[in-house]
């Protein structure tokens, strides 16, 4: 009979132990205050390490998304100390972001890029969830001229920012990010090809190693001098390092998505595109982020064309949703 008792004991011991293991293994996501950085953060968790963080608040000019790698380092660009200083290589670019440095309106040009006397503000978080497969967050937000009209008003846009997080293989983060533009008078929204549009920009150790960073594209042509011209392009490719491991980031970019310039830069920067809006016309574009830990940087054209065709088979399965 002890004995007997002792293995259930046992017996119940492991069950425990399995279930609190299997209660580690989800997704968390939480608004919180943010320690690192002004503002605050929609912080986004699995197996309790950071893959993703929606940053926001006051002492942020712009909302953007931090995206962390399998050791819990950060992989973007924040832009700034903990305490507000400016910190690194063009500290406007931060994480995965949307601006253009042009948009035209009744008020004249204003810099939504660089943040010039301008905000990008998020008014309302409309869902913050979770499920197995991941994390959705949505968000209302609204794009702020540095003037005013006769009524005092100086909105530009007000967008829903919609980002679902997941880890499909366990392998790599996916982000599958959607932004609805809707215009609160005639825009512009302007600028060339290196301040424009939706663009990815990699922590800024990696400005300091440039010229470990690589680039593959869809369609293959040719771009010299940071920028690649064409309506067909499917998707961009970064390969990066942080610390002593490598990474690659792919935009997938939608077939229904305006696109007429990929821009990038040696120092991990990179995305498209520019568009004309009448008042209350709204404008929704899709992308899918893939983020991936790379056992080695793809430098022979062996492992640059295995990439390439790994790429466009996940290309492939992200257009499909929008063909139907």
């Amino acid at each position: 009979m002890v004995m007997a008792s002792f293995w259930l004991q046992l017996l119940s011991a492991c069950l425990m132990c399995f279930a609190f293991g299997a209660q580690t293994q989800k997704w968390e996501v939480a608004d919180v205050a943010n320690f690192d950085l002004p503002g605050r953060k929609v912080e986004v968790r699995y197996n309790n390490q950071p893959i993703a963080a929606l940053i926001y608040g006051e002492g942020q000019a712009k909302v953007y998304l931090h995206v962390y790698g399998d050791d819990g380092e950060l992989l973007t660009n924040s832009g700034m100390t903990a305490d507000g200083k400016p910190f690194g290589l063009y500290p406007h670019h931060r994480g995965i972001f949307i601006g253009w440095n042009q948009i035209r309106s009744e008020l004249g040009v204003d810099d939504l890029w660089h943040m010039r006397g301008t905000q990008i503000r998020l008014q309302r978080l409309e869902e913050v969830r979770t499920t197995a497969e991941g994390a959705t967050i949505v968000a209302t937000i609204t794009w702020h001229s540095a003037r005013k009209d006769e009524n005092g008003s100086d909105l530009l846009l007000t967008e829903k920012r919609r980002l679902v997080i997941s880890r499909p293989d366990g392998k790599r983060t996916q982000i599958d990010a959607t932004f609805t533009l809707v215009a609160e008078r005639d825009l512009t929204l302007n600028g060339d090809c290196h301040h424009a549009g939706i663009h990815f920009r990699a922590a800024n150790e990696v400005a300091e190693r440039r010229k470990e960073t690589s680039y593959l594209w869809e369609p293959q042509l040719p771009g010299d001098g940071g920028k690649v011209v064409s309506k067909e392009l499917k998707w961009a490719r970064l390969v990066f390092p942080i610390g002593k491991n490598w990474y690659a980031c792919t935009i997938l970019n939608a077939p229904t998505n305006p696109t007429e310039e990929l821009s990038w830069r040696d120092y991990g920067r990179f995305g498209f595109f520019r568009r004309t809006l009448k008042k209350g016309e709204a404008l929704t574009v899709s992308y899918r982020f893939v983020i991936e830990r790379l056992n080695e940087p793809e430098r022979t054209p062996q492992a640059r064309e295995s990439a390439r065709k790994s790429v466009q088979a996940l290309y492939e399965a992200f257009a499909k949703q929008f063909r139907k």
